[in-house]
């Protein structure tokens, strides 16, 4: 909007503010499962249309939790587009670093070479923050370490094969009666957004046909 005088941005307003907020805030233990599952869709919707139905595809930079918007229905947007960026191809590197740490890519941070696999990167760091509560970046007692390596190492110490799912190793403990099926899918595609190499990692388009195409056969609901 704008005339002679005056360029104005209009934005919708989001009456539940950040994903963040209400996930690591107080309101944090009212988040339930069913509704975690559905902004993980949501946001993993809004991300596929930028890489994939966008021409050229354009790049956020700074998936966040900070950066997820939540309207009066807790449907969430995908905000914050200072940092992003057209895509210009396999070779585009980047001048300046930007991005927030613990949500970026290990190939980003070592050679300033992006592509919409650092995207991907860090919407996995997100889907981990609604399976474990947790913040990007965990302080232990030794040192502050990525989630993504706080949740491979707490997850490798239990002992396989074992009747006892890893990921409970993990799980919000302030989320009751949630679908364990439910739970280790969403887990499972989060660790493949995570991997250290981008080749690895599948597509926007593919996170959300596997989050919406979760397993059949699902365990019942489990009480911790």
């Amino acid at each position: 909007m704008s005339n002679k005088d005056t360029n104005l941005l209009l934005y919708e307003y989001m009456p539940n503010g950040s994903l963040r907020q209400l996930l690591h805030g107080s309101n944090g233990e009212h988040l339930e499962w069913e509704m975690r599952y559905k902004i993980a869709v949501e946001a993993a919707m809004g991300l596929c249309y930028l890489h994939h139905a966008c021409s050229p595809l354009i790049i956020h930079r700074d998936v966040k939790s900070d950066n997820i918007l939540l309207d009066s229905n807790f449907d969430a947007r995908i905000a914050d587009f200072g940092l992003a960026k057209y895509f210009q191809g396999p070779t585009d590197f980047m001048s300046s670093f930007a991005g927030t740490f613990g949500y970026i890519a290990p190939e980003y941070g070592r050679t300033m070479k992006v592509d919409e696999k650092i995207d991907v990167y860090s919407f996995g760091v997100v889907l981990l923050e609604l399976v474990t509560g947790r913040t990007p970046v965990v302080e232990l007692v030794e040192e502050a370490v990525n989630l993504g390596s706080w949740v491979r190492k707490t997850t490798s110490q239990i002992p396989q094969p074992s009747d006892v799912s890893p990921v409970l190793a993990v799980v919000d403990s302030r989320l009751s009666g949630f679908p364990l099926a439910g739970v280790e899918h969403m887990f499972q595609i989060a660790m493949m957004c995570v991997e250290n190499h981008s080749s690895v990692r599948p597509t926007m388009r593919e996170v959300v046909y596997f989050l919406t195409n979760p397993p059949r056969s699902a365990p019942g609901m489990r009480n911790p």
